[in-house]
């Protein structure tokens, strides 16, 4: 079973304020070039047994994804799809919003993104949030890597302030997005250490050197079990991440390097998200 833990869907004319279209528009990036992403991601993660999607909300940064949105769009494929709300703590009425994603709209594990959300993640208005996932069982994917978004703490996406979130809450299941880039080792130090705490590899494929470099990493930390499969869709699809981590070695030519061992890249790539996080297959709940 291939599971991919970390695909976005929104509507950029809709759900992007202008804060976000400007730093889209400084790096260069034409949201038009994803077409219509609702409409696309579920053809474009179709590689995938099962996946799971969020919208992120925050107004630090322009991002504003509703999250009925992302429910109704999980509910157009129930038997595939894991719905995971987005929760903003800077937001004032951010406990009601947790409260009815988890009652409601019926999400089974938590986004954040204390960078794009500018709140350092040990805020304790992040320790309430946490609190409540962890009583409630609920795992949390948390974006630990830098951005092209502006305006707030690079400070905020350390990897290692997650392993004082893990130590006061070790009942908690976390995933730190993007392997923590550029702090792999951070994530690496942090997910070794603590039971239920894992990373995922998305958005990684496209930096070769850097991810062959991380891959290695993990192997020689013999941390590797602790990681799972994501895509970030529509950033990517799943098809071309899986190729993409399945040619990880490719950088490698005649350099004499050593290879990441395809047992390596097959276990995470197959690996039980599901299991791992407590989640119930989609097939199940319907």
């Amino acid at each position: 079973m291939i599971v991919d833990v970390h695909t976005h869907v929104f509507r950029p004319k809709a759900d992007f304020g202008p804060r976000l279209v400007a730093d889209l528009e400084r790096c260069g990036v034409d949201p038009a070039s994803w077409g219509d992403v609702c409409a696309r991601h579920r053809e474009s993660t179709a590689a995938a047994d099962v996946a799971v999607v969020f919208g992120i909300q925050a107004a630090a940064t322009g991002w504003q994804v509703p999250n009925e949105l992302v429910a109704a769009h999980v509910r157009s494929e129930p038997e595939r799809m894991i719905f995971f709300g987005s929760i903003d703590p800077g937001q004032p009425d951010h406990r009601e919003e947790l409260e009815r994603c988890h009652r409601d709209l019926g999400c089974q594990g938590i986004k954040l993104a204390p960078i794009y959300q500018g709140v350092h993640p040990l805020d304790p208005r992040y320790a309430g949030i946490y609190a409540y996932a962890e009583k409630h069982g609920l795992p949390i994917l948390i974006h630990m890597a830098t951005t092209f978004s502006s305006g707030t703490p690079l400070e905020f996406a350390r990897p290692a302030h997650m392993d004082q979130v893990a130590i006061d809450h070790p009942e908690l299941k976390l995933v730190l997005a993007h392997l923590g880039h550029p702090w792999e080792g951070e994530t690496i130090a942090v997910i070794r250490r603590n039971p239920n705490v894992f990373a995922d590899l998305s958005a990684l494929y496209y930096r070769p050197w850097q991810f062959y470099n991380s891959m290695r990493l993990l192997c020689e930390y013999h941390a590797e079990h602790k990681v799972l499969f994501g895509s970030d869709f529509p950033f990517t699809t799943t098809e071309d991440s899986l190729r993409g981590v399945r040619n990880v070695n490719a950088i490698l030519a005649s350099s004499g390097l050593p290879p990441v061992p395809a047992e390596v890249i097959e276990g995470i790539i197959h690996r039980d998200a599901l299991a791992l996080l407590g989640l119930k297959h989609p097939k199940e709940r319907a």
